[in-house]
Order: C-alpha cells, then sequence, then structure tokens
C-alpha cells in the first residue's frame, strides 16, 4: 500500500488539476483510487470533472471541506488530494442520491460496489479484509439514514465504515460530494476497500463526562431538537447543570456537549445552539426517554498522543491515513494555540497523512460530532 499527498491553492480548476497532478510520483493511470477535499470556493463540479478526467482508470471520491488537512497543516481554501495504490487492493465506489428523502434508491448501486469489491453481504467475516470510507452531505440530517440504508444491505453491523459529513465555509448552508466526476448536493458517496493489509479504524473523542447527567423528556429525532430535560426546558436545565446563567451558556457548548449511551459507549452529540423557545439543537439525534451526560474537554494534545500510540500499536508499519476531525475541534486548537502542535504529533506517527475538517463523523452506523475518525492501513 502506498499513499501519496499532494495540495495547491491554484484558484483556477484547470491549474489546481495540473498543479496536483504535476507533483504525484506516478502516472495518473496507476492508482486504485483518488480521493480528493476541496474548498467551497472551487467550482465543485467542474473540479470533480476535471479531477476524473485526469484519472480515468481510478475510483475518484470528492468532498467540500470546512478546511484541508495535510502535513503542511490545516489549511484552508486549497485541495487537499490523495491516491491509493496497492495491486492487491480491490477498491470499488458508489453514489447515493436522494439522501434526505429516499436513500434506499442507492440500494443497487451499492450492492453492485461491493460485488464488484469482492465484499459478501450477510456475512459476518466480511468485515475481516474490508471496510468502507464515506463522505456524506450536511444540512440535511441524512446522516443516521443513509448509515442505516447502508447496513440494512450489507446485513452485518460489525462491517468497519469511517466517515465525514461534508464541509463547507461562509454563511451559505452548501456542501457537495462526487464519485467519478458526478456531484450531488444530497447523498453520500462510498469507497470500499478490501485488502490483506491490516487496517484501523478509530474514533478520538477528546472530552469527559463531568459526572451530571439528564434525562431527555421530550425530543425530535428528525429535527434533532431536545425541547424538554428533566421535564423542563432544555436551555434551562442545561444552564443550570453548567452553573451558569442561560446567556453564558450558549458561550459554552463547544467545551460541554452532550454524550449519548451508543452500543455501551458514550458518543458526542454536539449542541448547534438554542431558539427562543428554549429548544436545543444539535448535530445529532437524540431520542426521547432516553440519559445524557454532560461532558467537559480535557487535554487534546495527550489525547493525540495517546491515538497515534494506539493506531501504531496495531499497524507497526502505516502506510495510508485519513483523518476526519470535526470543525469545531479545528477552531478550537486554532482559539487554544496548539494546532501545530496537533499536525506535529500526526507528522511524528505516520509517513503522511491527510483529511479534512467536517461537519460530523462516522463510525460504524454511529453518526456524531466533535470527535476525530481516523483509516489507517497498514503494510
Amino acid at each position: 500500500m502506498e499513499q501519496e499527498v499532494v495540495s495547491t491553492r491554484q484558484a483556477d480548476v484547470n491549474a489546481a488539476v495540473q498543479d496536483l497532478c504535476a507533483k504525484l510520483k506516478r502516472s495518473t493511470d496507476s492508482y486504485q483510487a483518488v480521493i480528493f477535499m476541496a474548498a467551497i470556493t472551487y467550482d465543485f463540479d467542474r473540479l470533480s470533472q476535471a479531477i476524473k478526467e485526469r484519472f480515468p482508470h481510478s475510483e475518484v471520491l470528492g468532498t467540500s471541506t470546512a478546511g484541508e488537512i495535510s502535513p503542511e497543516g490545516f489549511a484552508n481554501g486549497s485541495i487537499v488530494l490523495t491516491t491509493m495504490y496497492s495491486p492487491e487492493t480491490q477498491v470499488a465506489g458508489a453514489m447515493v442520491e436522494n439522501g434526505s428523502t429516499y436513500p434506499v434508491t442507492g440500494a443497487q448501486a451499492l450492492k453492485s460496489a461491493l460485488q464488484r469489491c469482492g465484499i459478501r453481504c450477510k456475512d459476518p467475516s466480511s468485515g475481516k479484509h474490508a471496510f468502507a470510507i464515506t463522505f456524506i452531505n450536511g444540512v440535511f440530517n441524512a446522516e443516521e439514514s443513509i448509515l442505516s440504508t447502508f447496513y440494512s444491505i450489507i446485513l452485518n453491523d460489525a462491517f468497519p465504515l469511517a466517515g465525514g459529513t461534508a464541509g463547507f465555509t461562509g454563511d451559505t448552508p452548501r456542501t457537495f460530494i462526487s464519485y467519478n466526476g458526478k456531484v450531488t448536493k444530497d447523498g453520500a458517496v462510498f469507497l470500499f476497500v478490501h485488502t490483506n493489509s491490516p487496517f484501523d479504524i478509530r474514533q478520538e473523542d477528546i472530552f469527559q463526562p463531568t459526572g451530571k447527567s439528564v434525562f431527555v423528556t421530550a425530543s425530535n429525532p428528525v429535527e434533532r431538537t431536545i425541547s424538554l430535560l428533566d421535564g423542563r426546558a432544555a436551555q434551562t436545565v442545561y444552564a443550570e447543570k453548567l452553573g451558569v446563567s442561560e446567556s453564558r451558556a450558549e458561550q459554552m457548548t463547544f467545551e460541554n456537549p452532550f454524550g449519548r449511551y451508543l452500543d455501551g459507549d458514550l458518543r458526542i452529540a454536539a449542541l448547534a445552539g438554542f431558539s427562543p423557545d428554549k429548544k436545543i439543537s444539535l448535530f445529532a439525534r437524540v431520542v426521547p426517554n432516553s440519559t445524557l451526560e454532560l461532558m467537559h474537554i480535557g487535554d487534546p494534545l495527550k489525547k493525540a498522543e495517546e491515538t497515534c500510540a494506539g493506531i501504531r500499536s496495531v499497524i507497526s508499519r502505516p502506510k495510508f491515513t485519513l483523518l476526519m476531525t470535526c470543525i469545531t475541534r479545528t477552531l478550537a486548537f486554532e482559539r487554544m494555540g496548539i494546532s501545530r502542535s496537533i499536525i506535529a504529533k500526526y507528522a511524528g506517527a505516520f509517513p503522511t497523512f491527510c483529511g479534512f475538517s467536517c461537519y460530523g463523523e462516522q463510525i460504524g452506523r454511529i453518526h456524531c460530532n466533535q470527535t476525530l475518525v481516523t483509516v489507517t492501513i497498514g503494510e
């Protein structure tokens, strides 16, 4: 397994693609897969088509970002492109459209890709040598529906999957993903990887439980809102648990998200804000009659060291690394002045790496926020 990572800040699409390709070591017809992550400022349709034209024999996936990641650091306004070269590895991609309304229309595309990749459905061992990478459009709150659709097809809840929600910058909510030059604003793209190389998929959570819990009396999972906690207005109870005023609580949501118990583990559900009627909006679904833990931020640098060490304990010789980190983490690292230190941790652990700042992360069939999801493939 070999990975190359290149980037460009060329504003013109044609010039940008030319710059990216010129930096690659191999000919553009030699890669099994190509993944690009691009700022929202680019014409995503033109960019997707131009990259596919240069890599006609590769599976090409793209996503818009809220920031790009490479060994050069956290960036904005650029394109980062990575390649996968491994004659022993099979890959196949698929696009799911109508993600927020009828994602099952993508079932046949998913089944075809799984078959082309040599992955059997309804096989409990199908994830031993295979996994999926997925990018899902933001804005439409469709992550859980798309994940449910996929797992209803693979029929193996243990099949490994790592994903990131496409991001955007600016005031206009819009995200793009693409597969082999085709773009959608409401759906998902999947890349299935079947390999004999060792691989590791994991999630990093920099938050710790405070020991304070709340009961979800009333919520709307589809709209991702909570109206009542412990039988009272959600914002009021949240502020009381923090020991601050309701107005002050609005400034403390990043450092104090909720943790949901899913599959026996605490998974982060980030707060998006408060409404005038004191409802809490979230970036992930919370169901009624469940218990949430109030979380608080820990030490990101220490956690990054633990994550890298954990990966290296499983993958002694990493050859491919993809990082999908929540935009709220990226912004927090910048405020804390530790962005370069975080990149240095990754650079010390991996020969090269890339990724993007996203609006949500997926691991297995679980969608959450304010985390890091990593994919590492070894020799």
